[in-house]
């Protein structure tokens, strides 16, 4: 089996090459990295060719892709994106336009494969108050630019398949943490607030939302793809929903000095959930503070909450314990 890595050079895909360089030989494993100035990247790319990974170098904003010839394939993860959720429609294209690039630079060399595709919580998201959660069947209302290019990328994703012959399998991902997430992500923000002993980061907040830990995230992917059953469809990926405020003080207990949580009580959050979600903060919303008014329905409401049961029927290996997760993690902040 050949398989085909976009994104190997960030936090999934870093963490999806480990795995399978652990469960095969690095002859069956190509990843497509963009050429890039980050120190970072670099490293990154380079070590791959260490552990005797084919690299090959390629632009999925460019509709050439790369120079090279396409390799023929039977598994493509395409994790490859701009996960920036400030980010203009313009500097996401890669979501969307990159999954189009790609699939004609791979033309027929994809015919009979399986495409992984890692899309996001971010294409459901919610545009009034949450009345439970999120599942596959829910409507699409992304309220960000990350969101919507990567809805388009799924779209883009299906209409192509029988084109082209090839299956997918499609993960809507929650909150990923772990060792080496994205800096000034949720994680990396609430422990920074816990640090500096910030109010923000000792209420209570009630808006549920799913999380998943990335070596859980690797493992389904990689096991959904071997799964017949799991060929043309979509999955929710979490494994807990706790409270932003339950993670708050989880996170809170790694601090170098942990402060003590301040509780508010439900009336004050049920008033600032209304308030969040009233028109005139939604009109506020679409011209000057877009992103963070957007955040703060996420917090006071169940915003990010997945339903997984879908999930749960082809997958019931037990998830990473939340604790020791965090521990590992943070211990890299």
């Amino acid at each position: 089996m050949t398989i085909l890595v976009t994104g190997a050079t960030g936090f999934i895909g870093g963490h999806l090459v480990r795995r399978l360089l652990a469960e095969r030989h690095s002859d069956s494993i190509i990843c497509l990295v963009r050429p890039s100035a980050d120190t970072h990247e670099i490293a990154a790319a380079e070590n791959l060719r260490q552990n005797g990974i084919r690299v090959i170098e390629g632009d999925l904003t460019n509709p050439t892709v790369s120079a090279e010839v396409p390799p023929q394939v039977d598994l493509v993860f395409h994790l490859a994106a701009n996960t920036d959720t400030s980010a203009t429609e313009a500097q996401s294209r890669v979501n969307d336009l990159g999954c189009q690039y790609l699939l004609s630079w791979l033309a027929n060399s994809a015919a009979g494969a399986r495409i992984v595709y890692s899309s996001s919580i971010a294409v459901l998201d919610r545009d009034r108050p949450a009345d439970g959660p999120l599942r596959e069947t829910s409507p699409c209302v992304p309220r960000t630019a990350y969101g919507r290019t990567k809805l388009r990328g799924e779209q883009i994703i299906r209409e192509e398949a029988e084109r082209r012959g090839y299956h997918y399998t499609i993960f809507r991902l929650a909150t990923v943490y772990g060792p080496g997430a994205k800096r000034d992500g949720l994680f990396d923000k609430l422990y920074k607030l816990a640090k500096r002993h910030s109010l923000l980061a000792r209420l209570n907040w009630p808006g549920r939302t799913s999380i998943v830990h990335v070596d859980d995230v690797t493992a389904m992917m990689i096991g959904l793809s071997q799964l017949p059953e799991a060929a043309n469809e979509t999955y929710c990926i979490a494994t807990a929903a706790p409270t932003v405020g339950a993670l708050a003080e989880q996170i809170a207990r790694f601090a170098p000095e942990p402060a003590s949580p301040v509780r508010l009580p439900a009336w004050a959050w049920a008033m600032g959930r209304s308030m969040a979600w009233s028109r005139s903060c939604q009109i506020l919303a679409a011209t000057v503070a877009q992103t963070t008014l957007w955040r703060l329905t996420l917090m006071v409401d169940d915003g990010f909450w997945f339903d997984t049961q879908k999930l749960q029927s082809v997958w019931n290996h037990p998830p990473k314990d939340l604790v020791e997760g965090l521990a590992e993690m943070l211990k890299y902040l």
